[in-house]
């Protein structure tokens, strides 16, 4: 099934009349030279111009209107040319992000008002096109170089392969983040994690959806304990969700686990910030805590890398103690996530029978599970009985 028809079927959509095999296999192959247009269209705010002009617009007064806009700015930016604004406009239509209504006449469609409602979506569509390119176009590379060894490392994949083939020795053995940290990139990639493409509610309202009693998981609150421990959890956006829902909570029962001494820096009323570098530590600072969730951490992860964690907070946990993991469940709608975390990370998404497979050798057992085919699924282990 194409990329097209999935998306059709998953919204519920006519896909007819059917794509011929070979015009399907036609354009889903020859998409990545249309990706690398992207990061073109969102460095010189393509989408933003076509959503601000509310009106069909032509490639020219498209380029005209982002060229005063840096004209604007006082800066040695470059500006962009008519040629290359009517391209990448055109290519951004048959990616479906624009729409085209006439020759080389544009407007703004849903989902280009969408990326610019949702700035966060726009670095994500940066990052899964820039870096994902890169990775999956040494991805054969680096096997032919190993002998076809597999899975990756979380350091040694194909991302890193293809800095050392163009002589960039320095970022060869290095993850993924400490890559886009030395490159300046890093700030934008945390912007994307903060609402990522889309948001699905909050995390209180998408557990309630999978009936998953959140409540009962943290229990009573009366206590200054810590209750719920929320790993890599950036600048505490999870647990203020749960803050609001449960007021209850004061912060010394909310922490925020996160490797970057600099999150200190960061002044957050509600919950408490603490540093631990889950790769490094041999153990878990939190003991008996309620709750350790991990989103979206797992799927950066190898699984020798998964299990470890995983094992680290089994050693800290107590019978009452969860571990709640949100992310996206391996199925026909994340296939291109998957071979992103494969080609960034070593990770992957996980099917329910790889979750258990972690769980067991890591202590640890699932007790409840909720599986979305698209949205973010929940996955609770807990010590094993």
């Amino acid at each position: 099934m194409s990329l097209l028809n999935r998306l059709a079927d998953l919204l519920g959509l006519s896909s007819t009349p059917a794509i011929p095999p070979g015009a399907a296999l036609a354009a889903t192959v020859t998409t990545p030279a249309s990706l690398g247009f992207v990061p073109v269209a969102i460095h010189f705010d393509l989408f933003g111009e076509l959503v601000r002009f509310g009106r069909h617009a032509t490639a020219e007064e498209v380029a005209n209107a982002c060229n005063v806009r840096i004209k604007a700015r006082s800066t040695d930016d470059p500006e962009i040319g008519v040629r290359l604004a009517s391209d990448t406009l055109f290519i951004m239509a048959g990616l479906g992000l624009v729409e085209c209504v006439a020759e080389d006449i544009y407007a703004a469609n849903a989902i280009t008002r969408h990326m610019v409602d949702m700035p966060s979506s726009q670095h994500g569509a940066l990052h899964f096109t820039t870096e994902g390119m890169m990775a999956g176009a040494f991805l054969m590379k680096k096997l032919q170089a190993t002998n076809f060894e597999y899975p990756f490392s979380g350091s040694d994949g194909p991302f890193q392969h293809a800095y050392q083939l163009m002589g960039e020795e320095k970022f060869a053995n290095e993850h993924f983040y400490s890559i886009l940290e030395q490159q300046g990139r890093m700030d934008s990639f945390n912007q994307f994690m903060v609402g990522k493409f889309l948001k699905f509610g909050t995390f209180p309202e998408r557990v309630a959806s999978l009936g998953y009693d959140l409540a009962d998981a943290l229990g009573d609150g009366k206590t200054s304990e810590p209750i719920m421990v929320d790993i890599g959890g950036g600048k505490g956006e999870l647990l203020l969700e749960v803050q609001a829902a449960y007021p209850h909570l004061n912060p010394s029962n909310l922490i925020v686990q996160e490797f970057n001494a600099e999150i200190e820096a960061d002044h957050l009323s509600g919950v408490q910030l603490m540093e631990w570098n889950f790769k490094e530590s041999p153990e878990q600072p939190v003991r008996g805590a309620r709750i350790y969730s991990l989103q979206h951490i797992l799927h950066n992860l190898p699984d020798l890398d998964a299990v470890s964690l995983l094992q680290k907070l089994s050693r800290a946990m107590t019978v009452e103690s969860r571990v709640l993991i949100i992310e996206y469940a391996k199925n026909m709608t994340y296939t291109s996530l998957h071979a992103s975390m494969i080609s960034f990370f070593g990770g992957r998404e996980r099917s329910p029978k790889e979750w258990r497979q972690l769980a067991s050798v890591s202590g640890l057992e699932v007790g409840f599970e909720g599986y979305l085919r698209a949205g973010e699924s929940l996955v609770e282990m807990r010590l094993k009985q």
